[in-house]
C-alpha cells in the first residue's frame, strides 16, 4: 500500500470493520474490492454527467450511510494503513473498504462516497451541535433521551434558513459522536470556514450557514504533517547536533549546576538549624511554664498551712454552736487537702 496521508491516528473502534467485510463477502456473495473499484463494472447513480441513469434511482439507505462513515473512520484512524496517503488513494481506499460489503448492483465510486460523506457529516454535525447545546442548556433532571428530544427542536429552530427538515441519521450520529477523529475534523472544518470568512467579504454570523467546506481543498492554507522521510531527516539532523557539544559550554553549566548545588545544602544547613533553635526556645519556654505552676502550687499549699495554723490557735469557747460547726468542717476539709498522704 502507497505510504501517503493527510489523515491520521490511533486504531479506533473501527480498526476491526475490515475483518467484518470480509466476512460478510462469505456470507452475502457480495463483489470483491477489486471488482468494486473497478468504475466499469457498475454504473454511476449519482452523477448524471458521467453516466447515464438507469429506469429505478438508488438512493442512499441510512445502514449504507452507517457503513460509509465507519470507512471513512476506519481509513482515518488505522495507523497501519500509513500516515501519507494522496487525497485520491485516501477516498479510493475507503471505496474499497465500503464496496467491500456492498452488492455490486449498489457499489459506489469515490466521487458519490466523497460527495454523499460530506452531506451526512454536514447534517450530522449540525444535529451534534444541537445536541451539545442541549446538554449545557438543560442539565437539571434531564435523562439522555430528553436531551436528544431538546437537540431534535434545536436541530430544527437553529437551521430554518437552511431548510433540512427532521434530523433522521441518528443511527449515523451514534455511530460518530464519540469519535475523537471525527469530533477533530469538524472543528477544523469550523476553524477553515471561519479563517475564509476572515479573508473574504462574508459576515462571521453567516459563516455556520455555508456548504460544506472540503478539508482537501484546503491544503494549501492547513499546514500538512509531517512525512516519515521528513522526520527522519530531522532525527539524524538533531543526533548530528548532539555529537558536536561545545566543552567550554557543558563546564560552564557544570559549573552552575554545582554552585546550584551548594546554595540548596547552605540552605537546608540554615534551616536545619532554625528549627533547632525553635525546638529549643519551646522546649524552655515549656519548663518555664511547669515551674511557674509549681510556683503557684507551692504558694497555695503555704496559703492553707498558714490558714490551718491559724485555725488552730482559735478559741472554741466563745463560738456558737453554728460556727464551732463551720469551723470543724473547715479543719477536715484543709486536712483532705494538706495530708491526704497519710
Amino acid at each position: 500500500m502507497s505510504q501517503n496521508i493527510i489523515f491520521g491516528g490511533e486504531a479506533s473502534q473501527y480498526a476491526s470493520f475490515r475483518q467484518h467485510t470480509q466476512d460478510a463477502q462469505s456470507d452475502e456473495g457480495f463483489s470483491t474490492p477489486t471488482a468494486a473499484k473497478n468504475c466499469s463494472s457498475y454504473v454511476n447513480l449519482d452523477n448524471e454527467e458521467e453516466a447515464p441513469r438507469t429506469e429505478r434511482r438508488i438512493f442512499w439507505t441510512q445502514e449504507e450511510d452507517v457503513r460509509m462513515i465507519s470507512s471513512w473512520l476506519l481509513n482515518s484512524t488505522d495507523s497501519s494503513c500509513g500516515a501519507d496517503r494522496r487525497i485520491e488513494q485516501y477516498w479510493s481506499d475507503v471505496e474499497v473498504t465500503y464496496n467491500e460489503t456492498t452488492p455490486s448492483h449498489r457499489a459506489r465510486n469515490a466521487k458519490q462516497i466523497k460527495d454523499r460523506f460530506h452531506k451526512v457529516n454536514k447534517w450530522t454535525n449540525l444535529f451534534h451541535s444541537a445536541w451539545l447545546k442541549a446538554t449545557m442548556v438543560y442539565n437539571s433532571g434531564y435523562n439522555d433521551q430528553m436531551w436528544i428530544e431538546k437537540a431534535h427542536a434545536f436541530y430544527l429552530e437553529d437551521n430554518k434558513n437552511l431548510n433540512l427538515g427532521p434530523f433522521v441519521l441518528m443511527e449515523v450520529w451514534n455511530t460518530v459522536k464519540t469519535e475523537a477523529k471525527w469530533i477533530t475534523y469538524n472543528n477544523s472544518l469550523r476553524a477553515a470556514r471561519k479563517k475564509s470568512a476572515t479573508k473574504g467579504s462574508v459576515n462571521e454570523n453567516e459563516v455556520d450557514t455555508q456548504g460544506p467546506i472540503d478539508l482537501d481543498e484546503l491544503d494549501d492554507e492547513l499546514p500538512r504533517p509531517m512525512g516519515q522521510k521528513q522526520a527522519k531527516k530531522l532525527k539524524f539532523a538533531k543526533s548530528k547536533e548532539v555529537e558536536h557539544i561545545d566543552l567550554d559550554e557543558l563546564d560552564r553549566f557544570s559549573k552552575i549546576q554545582d554552585e546550584q548545588n551548594a546554595n540548596r545544602l547552605k540552605v537546608l544547613e540554615v534551616q536545619q538549624k532554625l528549627s533547632s533553635e525553635k525546638m529549643e526556645q519551646t522546649k524552655l519556654a515549656h519548663l518555664a511554664a511547669k515551674e511557674q505552676k509549681e510556683a503557684r502550687k507551692l504558694e497555695l499549699e503555704s496559703r492553707m498551712f498558714e490558714t490551718y495554723n491559724h485555725l488552730l490557735t482559735k478559741d472554741l469557747s466563745l463560738m456558737t454552736d453554728e460556727e464551732k460547726l463551720d469551723h470543724a468542717n473547715t479543719m477536715k476539709c484543709l486536712k483532705r487537702k494538706l495530708f491526704a498522704d497519710n
